[in-house]
């Protein structure tokens, strides 16, 4: 079984993939870049799970949102996927939705009044309408 290093031509051969795969010029850039930090922080190392997780915590350690891991991640899976690594692969960061708004992000009674005013204004009584429906029993 060959070792699994991950060389510059891998990461050109997943280029390309991505391109045959039509993906737009931004998502290409940005896959590669992940990528090539990966390949920055492996070096010569052989490509494992313990690696990819070490690659994680690295990312965690240095502050990076949980959103921007996840990715990170996603790019370096689809690598690793792609060069029948798959074992290698690991999770994402779970993050948990909020159910709540915050409160500081919560229309207060004034802004509510002036969105249905400027709905008014504006002669659009549908919106008006809507805000009305939906907010009715917020400010009672």
């Amino acid at each position: 079984m060959k070792p699994k290093i991950l060389s510059r031509r891998d990461i050109a051969k997943f280029e390309c993939y991505l391109r045959q795969l039509e993906k737009s010029e931004n998502t290409v850039e940005k896959y590669i870049r992940d990528v090539n930090s990966f390949f920055g922080f492996a070096g010569e190392k052989r490509v494992t799970k313990d690696l990819v997780i070490a690659y994680k915590s690295k990312l965690i350690s240095e502050n990076y949102a949980a959103p921007s891991v996840n990715s990170i991640l996603a790019s370096v899976n689809s690598l690793l996927c792609f060069l029948g690594w798959s074992n290698c692969k690991v999770k994402t960061i779970k993050t948990q939705k909020q159910i709540y708004c915050p409160e500081e992000k919560e229309l207060t009674k004034f802004e509510y009044e002036r969105l249905v005013s400027a709905a008014q204004r504006q002669g659009n009584e549908r919106l008006s309408l809507i805000l009305q429906t939906i907010c009715c029993t917020e400010f009672v």
